[in-house]
């Protein structure tokens, strides 16, 4: 039922949805209500400006570790699954990645750096119907080994839908492979690091956070970047408003 409920609440916390719904309000009720009309303006100028994003989520984002830093490599790098396309076509002859693509890249460039010693991809089908959906994990897995990785530094957990049980389910599978004591390297999006944290130490996993996938950006003075709309800023505040509603969900839980 949480599975369920949290998929509903993403349609509700689009910003675009409540744009969208104001316009409606005001068309439909018995006597045009200018304030809302006033009202889906103002949240199209504000969710729509880059600076204010940009300036939130700087203050948002959790900085950690750099690759420089890490002296002695890690046993395992665990990566959140959410990086793959699973949908895209065609998908016989490459493997399509999504707007995460840095959490999949960067984790391959830490192992082959030598900073981690294997790749642990927890990641089943976030979709609410899931018959016949792929599951990343074991895509991710056949990736991998098609452009070089051993199997043998391959770990993967394909059970998880969301990131709670990524903890979870990633605790349970390093207990049964005898790997309890091992060196972990935490590989997620900077934005939703916080979360990611906070279920995995819920879980008595004991990890080090290794931020990747940022959305902030260096403060630039363009006009594109500081007064002109965008229509991605909606997308990237659905990200952040997602990430803050889901710790407040995840704590009345109690994951953590």
């Amino acid at each position: 039922m949480f599975f369920i409920l949290s998929k509903v609440l993403l349609f509700l916390l689009k910003p675009i949805t409540w744009v969208a719904g104001l316009l409606l309000y005001s068309w439909f009720a018995k006597k045009r209500k200018r304030w809302s009309v006033a009202a889906a303006l103002v949240l199209l100028l504000v969710f729509s400006n880059p600076f204010l994003f940009n300036m939130t989520v700087r203050a948002w984002e959790k900085q950690t570790l750099t690759a420089d830093q890490i002296e002695q490599p890690y046993d395992i790098g665990i990566l959140l699954g959410g990086f793959s396309a699973v949908r895209t076509l065609p998908t016989h002859d490459r493997y399509n990645f999504n707007d995460r693509a840095n959490r999949f890249t960067n984790a391959l460039e830490l192992y082959k750096a030598g900073k981690i010693k294997k790749i642990l991809i927890t990641g089943g089908s976030g979709r609410l119907l899931q018959s016949g959906e792929p599951r990343e994990a074991p895509q991710t897995r056949d990736f991998l080994l098609k452009i070089g990785i051993p199997a043998s530094d391959i770990i993967i957990e394909s059970e998880s839908r969301n990131t709670y049980e990524n903890a979870a389910f990633t605790q349970q599978l390093l207990a049964e492979q005898g790997l309890e004591g091992q060196r972990l390297l935490l590989i997620t999006s900077a934005w939703h690091m916080p979360r990611a944290i906070r279920c995995f130490e819920a879980v008595e996993l004991e990890v080090t956070p290794f931020s990747v996938d940022f959305l902030s950006e260096g403060l630039q003075a363009a006009p594109d970047k500081v007064f002109l709309s965008n229509a991605r800023a909606f997308y990237l505040w659905e990200l952040i408003l997602k990430e803050w509603v889901g710790i407040i969900a995840y704590r009345i839980r109690g994951y953590g």
